[in-house]
């Protein structure tokens, strides 16, 4: 095990960092070197010296093909140890320096490996740039640093009918092991220390997991009974098998609770306990993974037409809690890109939508009550000051409840909660994450999207947003009908306003042109357009003569 060195934020990182980028150093490199932080990891070398002695046998100035050999073998060795945790930037090394070996023994079909190797090496680094949604390749290797050229050199290589030739195919194979060696090696090689065992502070990740996965299973558990109309814990028993009914009794006792409802509210108390026990701030991935585990919160959305009430109820305590924890933005940022990936299931993508949706509402509602709120202050300076962090109470105060009413928002429809008191916050979305959705846009996140075009900052002007939202209908028009969009995946990919502007003057055009051709017709009688009759004489049919 080692641990990366902690560095502070000082004048001297500063410095350090604007010769970096003099030296033209990719920038994913000045901000590994800048923003490093003490952590602990588990590596497939052994200690330190161990990565060393790869490292000098990589990138020595001395290198022989018997030391990358030599190299090569340690990294092998790496990829039994850790398998599939083994670092991306090994792999892809291993895979270069094996093709490379087999260039010095004159391999016959050496064209093909490199092909191979450099295609496994881009498809091991764009691994690590992958979210909750999928990205281009061109966007992925401008965020690693990477030139334009190895995307298209990586297509030629995986889909081309020619390989390109060979000495391409070395200099790329030599730009690519330069790349690695400032992106990945050379910050470690300066950063690693061995584990000192007893300094050692462990967060045991797994056992956090399993805590917070089983109390997301049992809200959504006991959220489905009580949507179904279990009052009571013997009402359960009718409706869910022995080992679900089980799993809710035992809770039950343990926390001494009888009512379903009182079961909700406890659920997420102990929610709220666990993320003030852990660093939520180091596990926040594993946290929000774990909440969108859940099955029924995904399609509960099907009481939106009879019964909303009932689950807007179900779920404020719920929401509040997120909020005053500080999640709000981030779980709701998780719900775009659920609705925005084509290989998530189709109704884990309709429930993000729905709570998509609805957050956007609360959005705009808060933005609505602080904009009330500023003009009463600049109006009234004896108007008493308060906190909106008091809507995550289900006891607000006169002035919050006014607000609310005067927000025009149905409250039996509307989740309510308010700012988090560890960062307040001001409801606004940048244009650029506005205009960044526009290019996966799809039924699913179309109604979120209309509902942030009024929460830009700066903020678009009515006729802007009727414009784009006309752009969103067109743009799922297409979907629906299962046509395309645009001429190829990449550019549906990387589709923006302005694509879509072009699009819909396209239709405009097509509109016009249609009109043009409608003016030719005169009932039964069709003029032909092909024929120039300014040519012909007067009273002369243009097939009686040549005209």
């Amino acid at each position: 095990m080692a641990v990366v060195k902690k560095v502070k934020t000082n004048h001297t990182l500063k410095t350090k960092n604007a010769k970096l980028e003099k030296q033209k150093v990719p920038k994913a490199l000045v901000e590994a070197t800048v923003d490093t932080k003490k952590r602990t990891i588990v590596t497939p070398w052994r200690d330190t010296t161990e990565f060393n002695t790869v490292y000098n046998c990589l990138f020595s100035k001395t290198t022989t093909p018997s030391s990358l050999r030599k190299a090569l073998s340690h990294m092998r060795v790496w990829n039994l140890r850790r398998g599939r945790f083994c670092p991306a930037a090994v792999l892809g090394t291993s895979v270069l320096v094996e093709a490379q070996l087999q260039d010095t023994q004159g391999n016959a079909n050496i064209q093909t490996i490199y092909a191979s190797a450099f295609t496994r090496f881009y498809n091991f680094m764009s691994s690590i740039m992958q979210g909750y949604n999928m990205i281009t390749m061109y966007k992925t290797a401008h965020q690693l640093g990477l030139e334009s050229f190895v995307v298209d050199l990586r297509h030629l290589c995986a889909h081309g009918q020619d390989l390109p030739p060979i000495d391409v195919l070395r200099n790329t194979a030599a730009y690519c092991l330069e790349w690695l060696q400032s992106y990945y090696w050379a910050p470690h090689h300066g950063t690693l220390q061995d584990l000192d065992a007893k300094k050692l502070q462990r967060k045991d990740k797994m056992k956090f997991e399993t805590q917070v996965t089983e109390l997301f299973a049992m809200y959504d558990l006991t959220l489905e009974c009580h949507l179904r109309g279990a009052k009571k814990l013997k009402d359960v028993s009718k409706m869910k098998s022995s080992a679900e009914f089980n799993k809710l009794r035992v809770y039950c006792s343990q926390n001494k609770l009888k009512i379903i409802r009182e079961v909700l509210a406890a659920v997420v108390n102990d929610l709220t306990a666990i993320v003030k026990r852990e660093s939520i701030k180091a596990l926040l991935d594993i946290y929000i993974a774990s909440m969108f585990k859940m099955k029924y919160f995904f399609v509960a959305h099907v009481w939106k037409n009879e019964g909303e009430e009932l689950l807007i109820e179900a779920t404020q305590g719920f929401f509040r809690m997120l909020a005053k924890q500080g999640l709000i933005e981030k779980v709701f940022v998780a719900f775009v890109q659920l609705t925005e990936n084509t290989n998530a299931e189709e109704s884990k993508r309709q429930g993000a939508s729905y709570w998509g949706y609805k957050l956007t509402e609360t959005f705009s509602m808060l933005s609505r009550m602080k904009r009330m709120y500023k003009e009463e202050l600049d109006l009234n300076s004896k108007f008493k000051a308060t906190d909106f962090s008091t809507l995550n109470s289900s006891v607000q105060s006169k002035t919050m409840r006014t607000l609310i009413i005067h927000s025009g928002v149905d409250q039996s429809r509307t989740i309510i909660f308010g700012d988090s008191t560890k960062k307040p916050k001001t409801w606004v979305f940048e244009r650029d994450f506005i205009k960044s959705r526009l290019g996966l846009l799809n039924k699913y996140s179309k109604p979120i999207v209309e509902g942030l075009l009024h929460l830009a900052e700066p903020p678009f002007g009515e006729d802007k947003i009727d414009e784009l939202k006309l752009l969103c209908q067109i743009r799922t028009k297409h979907e629906d009908e299962d046509q395309s969009l645009l001429s190829d995946q990449a550019a549906r990919e990387n589709c923006e306003v302005d694509d879509l502007e072009k699009l819909i003057s396209s239709i405009q055009k097509n509109k016009d042109a249609d009109s043009d051709a409608e003016d030719t017709n005169f009932g039964i009688w069709t003029i032909d357009n092909s024929v120039d009759w300014s040519t012909c004489a007067l009273g002369v049919l243009p097939w009686a003569q040549n005209c």
